[in-house]
């Protein structure tokens, strides 16, 4: 444990039991049962407490006797733990001699503390009640979430672990690095800086408003009252979706082209191609994702500066890992000259950092989409680090 780690955010009464997966998946790189580890109390970095948390994970790949060949994988807003697999986010990095290699690595990637795929989230029960929590959930941060995750790699039996995520999950690698340093063998944030910029939060904000305009919201209490605020969670994803794309990529898949499917809303007017585009992901968000969970989430990413509580420099001082920054060319949500002015910052400080960057103009979600350059970036600096690691 940090010596700068809370006492509270130590494992206690932890417990693990495997869940059937809710579809079997036979083409799956390896088998990865859905599983769940009861972590016990938590108090959080913001006041309040969680009686009790749970986090869903997965794993590929199997630690070795030392513990030291881990690479936590950490998820973006809206993802889950299927970071591999038929239908993973990640599943072209994550196999048996890929970039992740699963012969060479044991791989976890959790579902975040605050979601709604099997982990503690507003949409839990409250133990205290038995009714879900709704807006009696606390704030939570990504602090928080680490340090969820960190009881459960030490449940796990992990020593040291390579850090990597995207967007949100880029906070949480950077996070572990500052904060968790002691079980940090190497942090590779992606799309990511210390901070969401004004112009960030104000999106996000716009996406919570429309979810709470929802008259189906119900101030949270819509599960409670059998109704669902699909329509405002909708436009809340439409918004993200924007911010995900870049200029370049809106213009290339959409241009001005007229409407190629039936529009899920009333139209008014013509109707373009990039309208149905945002129609189809709102419906589908509706689907999957608790509106809750988007609003607690979005506020915790908002929330998130590498530099609380003692200032930037201080905390990027406890970094002891090799960094890798990854940037992206044509994302604006979190500009690579921003990113550069990170790595500018830690190399001042003397610490391991490299940066590297996608050429892509598809924007933020070039990360889940440049599978060609992510191999050539990720796969040497991840390799280096696991070749130091004795074999499962």
């Amino acid at each position: 444990m940090a010596d700068n780690a809370p006492t509270s955010h130590r494992p206690r009464r932890g417990r693990l039991h495997v869940v059937a997966p809710a579809r079997p998946d036979p083409l799956a790189v390896e088998e990865a049962p859905l599983q769940t580890a009861d972590l016990g109390r938590m108090d959080l970095e913001l006041g309040g407490q969680l009686e009790q948390v749970t986090l869903a994970y997965r794993t590929w790949g199997r630690l070795n006797r030392t513990g030291d060949n881990a690479v936590l994988v950490v998820h973006a807003l809206t993802g889950d733990s299927q970071a591999a697999g038929e239908g993973g986010w990640w599943t072209p990095l994550i196999g048996p001699g890929r970039v992740l290699d699963t012969e060479r690595a044991f791989i976890v990637c959790a579902n975040v503390l605050g979601g709604c795929q099997g982990s503690t989230g507003p949409a839990s029960p409250d133990p205290l009640t038995g009714r879900g929590y709704g807006m009696r959930f606390p704030l939570i941060t990504i602090g928080d979430i680490v340090a969820a995750q960190r009881r459960l790699v030490d449940l796990l039996g992990i020593t040291r672990l390579v850090a990597i995520g995207g967007s949100i999950g880029g906070f949480q690698a950077l996070e572990w690095a500052t904060r968790h340093p002691d079980l940090v063998a190497a942090a590779v944030p992606v799309a990511a800086t210390g901070a969401l910029d004004p112009q960030g939060i104000a999106l996000n904000e716009i996406g919570r408003r429309a979810i709470m305009a929802d008259p189906d919201w119900r101030g949270g209490a819509y599960d409670a009252e059998g109704v669902f605020p699909e329509q405002g969670l909708a436009i809340a994803r439409m918004v993200g979706m924007v911010t995900y794309h870049s200029k370049e990529s809106m213009a290339m898949r959409f241009g001005r082209e007229p409407a190629t499917r039936p529009g899920l809303y009333p139209s008014f007017g013509s109707t373009f191609d990039v309208e149905g585009y945002l129609h189809y992901h709102g419906a589908a968000i509706a689907r999957r994702f608790d509106a809750n969970s988007y609003l607690y989430l979005t506020r915790a990413m908002d929330l998130y500066d590498v530099g609380r509580d003692g200032g930037e420099e201080r905390w990027l001082s406890e970094i002891r890992a090799p960094v890798l920054l990854l940037g992206i060319r044509s994302d604006w949500l979190f500009p690579p000259g921003d990113i550069r002015g990170l790595r500018d910052r830690l190399a001042a400080l003397g610490k391991d950092v490299t940066y590297a960057e996608l050429d892509s103009p598809h924007g933020h979600d070039a990360f889940l989409k440049e599978w060609d350059q992510l191999r050539e970036v990720i796969g040497s600096f991840v390799g280096e680090v696991l070749a130091g690691t004795e074999r499962p």
